[in-house]
């Protein structure tokens, strides 16, 4: 059983993500990373615009994208995403 458990650790990774965070005046980004073998970039980055969306739904508002950036897969690297953007 306790051989089950690590491959399952082992198999789940370890995102994260740094929360939606201010930048100033309405502004806000969010920033993720995911570590497991099977992460996958366009994962990462549906899941920071759908909490970016939550974040602004919130405040009665939506949310406009002011900048993106993103980190592929590659060898050594973990996909990464960061997301800037506005409440309006």
């Amino acid at each position: 059983m306790k051989k089950l458990y690590l491959v399952a650790l082992f198999l789940t990774g370890c995102a994260s993500t740094t929360g939606v965070v201010s930048m100033g005046k309405d502004a806000y980004m969010i920033a993720r990373e995911d570590n497991g073998p099977a992460a996958s970039l366009g994962a990462i980055k549906a899941a920071a615009f759908k909490e970016a969306g939550a974040f602004c739904s919130g405040q009665g508002k939506t949310m406009q994208v002011t900048k993106e950036s993103d980190t592929p897969r590659s060898l050594g690297q973990f996909p990464q995403t960061t997301l800037q953007f506005t409440c309006v």
